[in-house]
């Protein structure tokens, strides 16, 4: 009778006498006080009451070349023009050359076919640079020219015993020497071609220069032309391999795709073989794509690491993007705790809060204790303001 009456008796849910405080450990969201949430096991606040303000922060370095250069030069004197070849000591060979065996300059590349040697009796070590170099022996004055016996014309073929012998030139090999390497020339020593400033002023920041005046300038790093300022692959079509269907776009050479595999993820290849974003298709293509630690674009244009701050790929959505029919990988959050640092959820979904005043963006940015230097003349600051305008791929 006791143990049916123990039996009958009606379960009831034990709840702790006091919760869990923030930095505590927890097991559920139970065991956690109010306004918290057990996370990774420990109770953690999970909303943060911040307002998300479109504006992003910015590190800002410049507004004029002259800014990241101080009192250095920033132009390179005319004297200089090419110091690089002819004192750098990476430039003692012509890049696009092979010292291999070759019978003329076709099969050299930017270098040259050099000298070999004639073959046959009594023409050893003498150089060449065609078969028409080396001699034959005929009879020339009375003597023939490679046995020394006596002859005439009309019998040379019998008094000049290596007259059926043809001449050869061969051991050629191809010359990769760069003719413009002096690293005696004085150049290599003047001062006013020393401590030039090749930064420039892009975007807000002192980044080295890429630009150019003269297509010599290009090939030392392997493009061709110099269009506009800058250093291309190509300016018009006939610059690219044109059998294989290549055309010149924005300066680069560019094969048209056949198949979506060429192109980049969520990309499809179209029938004038451009690739172009086309967005996800299915929460299990951004889960596989996630996984593989990839970078999903989401459809604001903007990159961000698929599996950021340990996120698990399943929690990613294929989602269409405010305003577009094109759909993104998205993790859509419940509160702020989801999120990673510098977000909030918002919408539904975690975004970087933002920014008010230049003074937030330097703590978020760290810019502090800036100093200059002869090598950065610069002091670096940061800014808020509102992010340009951008479009999906």
């Amino acid at each position: 009778m006791l143990a049916a009456v123990g039996c009958s008796k009606a379960a009831q849910k034990v709840q702790p006498e006091t919760r869990g405080k923030r930095g505590e450990t927890c097991l559920a969201r139970n065991d956690c006080d109010s306004g918290l949430a057990c996370t990774s096991g420990v109770c953690s606040k999970n909303e943060f009451n911040i307002d998300v303000t479109a504006k992003q922060c910015t590190r800002v370095e410049c507004e004029a070349d002259t800014d990241c250069c101080g009192d250095k030069q920033t132009e390179v004197p005319q004297k200089c023009k090419g110091r690089d070849k002819i004192c750098d000591p990476t430039n003692r060979n012509l890049p696009n050359c092979n010292q291999t065996l070759c019978t003329s300059d076709a099969t050299c590349g930017d270098g040259s076919c050099g000298a070999g040697t004639c073959s046959g009796i009594g023409q050893a070590g003498t150089t060449c640079m065609a078969p028409t170099d080396c001699k034959k022996d005929t009879c020339v004055g009375g003597f023939c020219a490679i046995s020394g016996y006596t002859c005439t014309v009309a019998t040379q073929a019998t008094d000049c015993i290596y007259y059926n012998q043809v001449p050869t030139c061969s051991n050629r090999v191809c010359d990769c020497v760069n003719p413009e390497y002096m690293p005696e020339s004085p150049i290599c020593t003047d001062v006013d071609c020393e401590d030039i400033c090749l930064l420039r002023c892009e975007d807000s920041l002192c980044l080295e220069d890429k630009s150019c005046k003269m297509d010599t300038e290009c090939l030392a790093i392997g493009l061709k032309s110099c269009d506009d300022g800058r250093c291309v692959e190509c300016t018009t079509n006939k610059d690219c391999d044109t059998k294989n269907d290549e055309s010149c776009e924005k300066g680069q050479c560019i094969k048209p795709c056949t198949q979506n595999e060429e192109c980049g993820l969520f990309e499809e290849c179209q029938k004038d073989g451009t690739c172009k974003y086309v967005g996800c298709e299915s929460d299990k293509e951004c889960i596989l794509a996630a996984a593989r630690n990839t970078q999903i674009t989401p459809g604001d244009g903007t990159n961000q690491a698929a599996s950021s701050g340990g996120d698990d790929p399943r929690l990613y959505k294929c989602l269409a993007t405010a305003g577009s029919d094109i759909k993104s990988c998205k993790i859509p959050c419940e509160n702020d705790g989801s999120c990673g640092q510098f977000q909030v959820c918002d919408a539904g979904y975690c975004k970087f809060v933002g920014c008010d005043s230049d003074e937030e963006c330097r703590a978020y940015l760290g810019i502090s204790n800036q100093m200059t230097s002869d090598n950065k003349p610069y002091i670096a600051t940061a800014k808020c303001e509102k992010p340009p305008t951008t479009t999906a791929p």
